[in-house]
């Protein structure tokens, strides 16, 4: 479609159009007539998820910025939840209820009986000792009882003021690119506005608090636990262990078997050392008893010597006991018993020494040593064997001591290591169960301190009413008037498949156009002169026809036919008789015209086709041209032996000015004007 063919399309619907435009935007009007002045007021509050500091924030670390967006999108749904909205609704209610027991209402006098009309069926019972708590409960306990209850009613309604699809009109969103939420809210009353928003911040704050310590504390309390567990396993560990070191004396297991081990081989050193001093003494005993010739001095000295010897051999044990004991810290006792048993065996010795020299008299051996020299070593190796013996024997019952220490302290170090591995595993655990339980803590208080929000701007009391909206919805009702019909105007129309245009009927048919004529209406009968316009359309046809039937026949004949009835034939006959009769009438006619009835409806012979020199197929611009028309008009062209001309009847005059040229009309100065802009611009663009 054209522009000009949708400008005349729009201007013939003209009436239609504006009608529904003026009506929608006077129903509108009407129906906001009534409307009452709006309060917007509004609220900014600070997260400082990005800008704030916490215990754990890193002046070199990097934004999370998919997580504090995250963030910011949970508080935003948070604050606009269901949950939110009505615990916000009840707590606003309560506020209300008790403001209007105390006389304190700041509703504005209009408000002040429409909110009186909302609580008059609310049955709830407010005294002076109630607070908004109290009412609050109150309000809670009534709304959960049942869904029938006023409280509930009118909490899931659209009330103005506490209805709970009132307040999801509360704006929530991101301040710009920065961490702050903006809270606005638009309502019948600046007071009412002021207020809701005050008691939203303070449910939206706190339920974000007990959002962060639930989380953080579920984590705490499970860390705590595990704290507890392994500390009593690491105490339970560690009271094994002491236990165990008790009941076995052990201080130092470690220090004590290297002592044990060290204190061994010294022994085991002077043990055959002193086996040595002792294979020397009887080595040397045993030359001497052989050097000396008189043999009855040994066994005289061996007998008068035997009571110290035994002595000595007493003193030289109890001394070699003494000596083995190694003491960390020296002890005076021990120090004087030793003094005092060396004294005795010097003494001893000594006693000996003069018992041997009364039996010895001078003499020599065979070698000439003197004999005297031989007893008294004699003497000293009999001395010497026997403190030797004594101090193996004590030493040998040392080894044994100690082979029954290192039997029981063998098996003690496999338990003790065991012991000890699970302290240590136990420990360990404790160690990393405290360290997380402490960082749990920390990341709560971290979270806690980036987490808290702050009022930046505070609702305030709105003075001045929103500007109304009511023309703006008056025009905008006036544009869907206007837009809605246009619409479906030109969309009707671009789908409209009757064979309304020349071309259309041309492209369905497959016929060559002869002729049109107008579809007249009395509405545009004074405007415009039909008679004038057929004559003009007819004379076209008329040429038409010459032009397709050339010869020396007269007169051609012309048969009309149409493939359904009604389409207008014996109109068009009896307007070319009326307009054109010398076509028809006297000896030198030119064409003589003949109908045929509809050919779907009607039979026909051939015969009745084959004197026909034109064949006009006549059918009406308001038709669809089907199937069964398409068969019709094939059979026809058929039997006829020729290609039929088009007739289309009743078409528009903006399709008739497409053909005969432009229809002179009775037109406005307005739409003449119009007329001529369209047409020298099209003319300019060389459309």
């Amino acid at each position: 479609m054209t522009i000009v063919e949708i400008i005349r399309l729009l201007a013939r619907y003209f009436h239609f159009i504006a009608g529904t435009a003026l009506l929608l935007a006077f129903l509108v009007f009407y129906s906001t007539k009534d409307g009452k002045k709006e309060y917007t007021t509004h609220t900014l509050l600070n997260t400082g998820l990005i800008s704030g500091y916490s215990i754990e924030s890193n002046s070199s670390g990097r934004v999370d910025y998919a997580k504090t967006n995250n963030e910011l999108e949970n508080l935003i749904n948070l604050a606009s939840a269901y949950e939110t909205n009505k615990e916000l609704s009840a707590k606003l209610m309560a506020h209300l209820l008790l403001a209007k027991k105390h006389k304190a209402l700041r509703l504005l006098p209009d408000n002040q009986e429409d909110f009186e009309k909302t609580i008059a069926n609310l049955q709830i019972n407010i005294t002076d000792e109630d607070s908004e708590i109290s009412i609050y409960e109150k309000l809670v306990q009534l709304r959960e009882s049942d869904q029938f209850n006023e409280v509930y009613l009118i909490a899931n309604s659209k009330n103005e003021f506490f209805g709970i699809e009132q307040l999801e009109n509360i704006i929530v969103s991101r301040e710009g690119n920065s961490d702050m939420i903006r809270m606005q809210y638009t309502s019948l009353d600046p007071y009412l506005s002021q207020k809701t928003l005050e008691l939203l911040t303070d449910i939206f704050m706190l339920k974000q608090k007990n959002i962060k310590e639930g989380q953080s504390d579920s984590v705490i309390d499970f860390f705590e636990t595990a704290v507890d567990k392994s500390s009593g396993r690491l105490k339970k560990a560690e009271d094994d262990l002491l236990n165990f070191r008790v009941n076995n004396k052990i201080i130092n297991y470690y220090e004590q078997t290297r002592f044990i081990s060290g204190n061994k081989e010294e022994l085991d050193k002077q043990y055959q050392d002193e086996l040595k001093v002792l294979a020397g003494a009887k080595s040397a005993l045993t030359k001497l008893e052989g050097e000396v010739s008189d043999k009855s001095i040994l066994s005289t000295l061996q007998s008068q010597l035997a009571e110290n010897r035994g002595i000595i051999s007493k003193y030289s044990t109890e001394l070699a006991t003494l000596e083995l004991v190694n003491d960390t810290v020296p002890n005076p006792e021990v120090i004087i018993q030793k003094s005092n048993l060396n004294s005795r065996i010097d003494s001893l010795k000594r006693k000996m020494s003069g018992i041997a020299s009364e039996l010895m008299f001078v003499n020599q051996t065979p070698e000439g040593v003197e004999t005297k020299d031989l007893l008294t070593q004699w003497l000293n190796f009999t001395i010497m064997k026997e403190e030797s013996a004594a101090k193996l024997a004590v030493m040998e019952a040392r080894q044994e001591e100690y082979e029954r220490i290192y039997d029981r302290f063998a098996p003690l170090g496999s338990t003790l290591k065991r012991l000890e591995r699970e302290i240590d595993v136990a420990e360990r655990e404790y160690l990393e169960n405290l360290h997380s339980f402490n960082q749990a803590r920390l990341h709560k208080y971290s979270m806690m301190m980036s987490s808290n929000i702050k009022v930046i701007d505070a609702p305030y009391y709105p003075i001045k009413p929103e500007k109304s909206k009511r023309m703006m919805m008056v025009i905008l009702a006036f544009m869907v008037g206007v837009i809605l019909p246009t619409s479906a105007i030109i969309a009707m129309e671009m789908m409209d498949s009757t064979l309304k245009k020349p071309e259309t009927a041309i492209a369905q048919t497959g016929l060559k156009l002869a002729g049109i004529l107008p579809r007249e209406k009395k509405k545009l009968a004074r405007k415009i002169d039909f008679e004038a316009v057929n004559r003009q359309a007819l004379n076209l046809f008329i040429q038409e026809l010459r032009a397709s039937a050339k010869g020396e026949k007269r007169p051609k004949k012309v048969i009309l036919f149409s493939t359904d009835s009604g389409e207008g034939k014996s109109f068009i006959r009896q307007e070319l008789e009326k307009n054109f009769p010398f076509l028809s009438e006297g000896k030198n006619n030119e064409f003589d015209f003949e109908e045929l009835g509809s050919i779907i409806q009607n039979p026909y012979t051939e015969e009745e086709l084959a004197n026909g020199d034109i064949h006009i197929l006549v059918a009406r611009a308001n038709r669809k041209w089907t199937t069964a028309d398409a068969h019709a008009l094939k059979v026809y062209r058929k039997l006829a032996g020729k290609k039929p001309l088009l007739f289309l009847n009743a078409v528009s005059t903006e399709v008739m000015e497409q053909v005969v040229g432009e229809i002179p009309k009775k037109r406005s100065w307005l739409r003449s004007k119009v007329k001529q802009v369209l047409t020298q611009g099209f003319k300019t663009s060389g459309i």
